[in-house]
């Protein structure tokens, strides 16, 4: 029972991992295909002409070829399915503290808004501070 619903897991695992890719790995084969008869139908014909002036170069070139073949179906299948990462802008260092002058409104009466160079916690760095006891008697 356990082995049927490992089968089961693994089958419907490579389905999901090559239902976005079979057309590109599909197409990646043909080619292949394509290079390794080509490649073939040229060294049947260097053994019977005994020309084997370019035998590297054509390898070489096969080589190439199944190189950038797998580079177009990376660029444009695979690439298309790695996840997407978001840039969060980079916070605007700040040369000088704004004024306490600025500080002393609420965080609720301020607009929430972020402004050039606000990276959304100056409301916290630039509140009021909190007055003790103390500091209250020596006021009055």
């Amino acid at each position: 029972m356990i082995n049927q619903l490992v089968r089961l897991g693994a089958l419907i695992a490579t389905g999901r991992f090559l239902k976005p890719r079979y057309k590109g790995l599909l197409l990646l084969a043909l080619v292949w295909l394509i290079l390794w008869f080509l490649h073939s139908e040229y060294v049947s014909y260097v053994e019977l002409s005994n020309d084997r002036t370019y035998v590297l170069h054509a390898s070489l070139l096969k080589l190439v070829l199944y190189a950038l073949s797998v580079a177009c179906y990376v660029l444009f299948v695979e690439r298309p399915l790695w996840p997407k990462t978001t840039k969060a802008p980079a916070p605007a260092a700040t040369s000088k503290p704004r004024p306490a002058a600025q500080s002393t409104a609420s965080p609720s009466s301020q607009s929430r808004t972020l402004r050039e160079g606000d990276d959304g916690f100056d409301f916290l760095r630039n509140k009021p501070k909190l007055k003790g006891s103390k500091e209250k008697l020596l006021e009055k």
